[in-house]
């Protein structure tokens, strides 16, 4: 069954279809959110409220597609979230940099120094583009659906990508300039 037809579905009572578009998006909202984020309690916290306001304000919902709808209502909570807080964005990058991910060929060639050092250059980019290379690169999403999730075109997450790999190259480059002296 299309999302077209679920949504249609849900807004007629049926939970079983309301509960079919949950299964299908929350992944990827918690994703969004977590990469915003950064902290994992709050990331499922801000996705929790973000399905509860989509289903508060359901009826409303005039779309075929609730990807786009549902990820703007959770980036703007998370954005809400930082702001009263008085913190940037991912501050703290996904514990996948932080995991053990078993002895394995990465494992033999980036060193305990160097995940230290990586970890410290993504956290001097801007936010948007830390929160790019962690969807794209550590997540392994798509640029398809990186652009989805970030309602932008592919061609501004493939720019968007660009530009932060140059920022990130720039920082690693300027430690090793650092170190040669």
């Amino acid at each position: 069954m299309d999302e077209a037809e679920l949504i249609r579905l849900a807004k007629a009572g049926d939970r079983s279809a309301a509960g079919a578009l949950c299964e299908q998006h929350w992944r990827a909202v918690y994703a969004l959110v977590d990469a915003r984020l950064g902290e994992r309690t709050e990331a499922e916290d801000v996705t929790q409220d973000a399905f509860s306001r989509l289903w508060g304000a359901f009826g409303r919902f005039e779309g075929d597609r609730l990807g786009p709808y549902l990820r703007t209502i959770a980036l703007n909570l998370a954005r809400n979230r930082l702001r009263d807080a008085g913190r940037h964005p991912h501050e703290v990058l996904p514990e996948v940099l932080h995991a053990d991910p078993g002895p394995s060929v990465e494992q033999t060639v980036v060193t305990e120094e160097t995940r230290r050092e990586l970890l410290d250059a993504l956290r001097q980019l801007a936010p948007e583009h830390r929160e790019v290379l962690t969807l794209r690169l550590l997540d392994g999403r798509s640029v398809a659906e990186v652009a989805e999730m970030l309602t932008r075109t592919p061609e501004a997450v493939r720019a968007l990508q660009y530009r932060a790999l140059q920022h990130l190259r720039a920082v690693v480059q300027g430690r090793a300039r650092v170190r040669e002296v």
